[in-house]
């Protein structure tokens, strides 16, 4: 018999049959296809599907459930219904193919039987070309159950799902220099109120990384007790304020202030001139982005945004969003797969 390789847990593990045409003698090396496993070593939770007459149908295709091949009829079978003259009987309604998260299954497994559970931690190096400098980030269960449990997510979360990302879709390529992200763990509502003045110098720092080209800051601003995302262009001085609640910029007015004179100080520095008229105006925009519907799904809101933007490989962000994108919230499925991602993230980093 075949099966499909979904999720390894043991990175060293032999497949059974090895594949001879592939060279592959690894289970991990067969992620993502069928691999000829012997029939007593495979335990069946479900119904098994009905093999199909055509030996095209014989694999799912991405979108098809079983219950397509298996209770709706052909175009041959409905024709020759119709010509007899009998009535035709209803279609049967196809359920429609649940979301299962085996990553995060594999991983809540991995993490059960670790020493996460007595207080362990791992650690996630990021380099500095993600966030300017090198740092590392620290995972324990309570980050772990952060993704588990589908709870407020804390900057250690919050700076993985930024790793992954730019390890995914940007490094090694141009939307690295097009896409750039600012620390959480510098530029916050508290470190604000702490020492404005270090956390202005740092974000004038970063933004000499785009002296001579125009990027975009993605950088997601925890208040305190709530995230949002600024999106900043320092060459056109324009600040995209995407937040999922509704409010704007005005209700955090020390977080404006730092972020209007790091653009000025750095428009200083780099000999730019602008009228008098709007030396001290720095364009913001808020961004008509998908709402929560609860308290707790704000960190959710502000990946999925950054994910967004970077996909789109837009620097400007139109008001009403992108249309691609642009829906009035995300839907619980849509979250599910991206903490999805996460969890394969990690089990592929070995972090366990």
């Amino acid at each position: 018999m075949k099966v499909s390789v979904d999720v390894v847990l043991d990175m060293n593990a032999l497949l059974p049959v090895p594949d001879i045409v592939a060279e592959t003698t690894l289970l991990r090396d067969a992620v993502g296809s069928f691999v000829a496993w012997p029939s007593d070593l495979i335990c069946i939770d479900d119904q098994t599907p009905v093999k199909p007459a055509s030996k095209d149908k014989g694999i799912l295709q991405r979108g098809e459930s079983i219950a397509s091949q298996r209770q709706v009829p052909s175009q041959d079978q409905s024709q020759q219904v119709s010509q007899k003259g009998s009535r035709v009987p209803p279609k049967k309604k196809v359920p429609v193919r649940k979301f299962v998260p085996r990553y995060r299954q594999c991983l809540e497994t991995l993490v059960g039987t670790s020493d996460l559970m007595n207080d362990g931690i791992r650690q996630i190096d990021v380099d500095e070309i993600v966030f300017g400098f090198p740092c590392t980030e620290t995972i324990g269960l309570e980050d772990m159950e952060q993704i588990f449990h589908h709870r407020e997510l804390g900057i250690s979360v919050m700076h993985s799902y930024i790793r992954m990302l730019f390890d995914k879709l940007m490094r090694g390529n141009q939307l690295s220099n097009r896409f750039r992200f600012v620390s959480s763990s510098r530029v916050s509502g508290a470190t604000i109120s702490r020492e404005p003045d270090s956390v202005r110098e740092h974000l004038v720092e970063r933004f000499r990384t785009t002296a001579s080209t125009e990027s975009l800051y993605l950088l997601p601003y925890n208040t305190g007790c709530h995230w949002l995302l600024l999106a900043i262009n320092p060459i056109k001085e324009v600040v995209y304020y995407l937040n999922s609640v509704d409010g704007d910029w005005t209700n955090y007015p020390e977080m404006k202030l730092v972020i209007d004179t790091s653009i000025q100080v750095f428009r200083c520095q780099r000999g730019a001139r602008v009228p008098r008229s709007r030396s001290n105006n720095i364009n913001w925009i808020k961004v008509q982005c998908p709402q929560q519907q609860n308290g707790i799904d704000c960190g959710y809101f502000v990946l999925m945004f950054i994910k967004e933007i970077i996909q789109m490989n837009e620097i400007e962000i139109p008001i009403t969003y992108f249309d691609q994108y642009n829906c009035p919230y995300y839907s619980p499925r849509q979250l599910e797969e991206l903490k999805e991602e996460l969890c394969q993230y990690f089990i592929e980093l070995i972090i366990l």
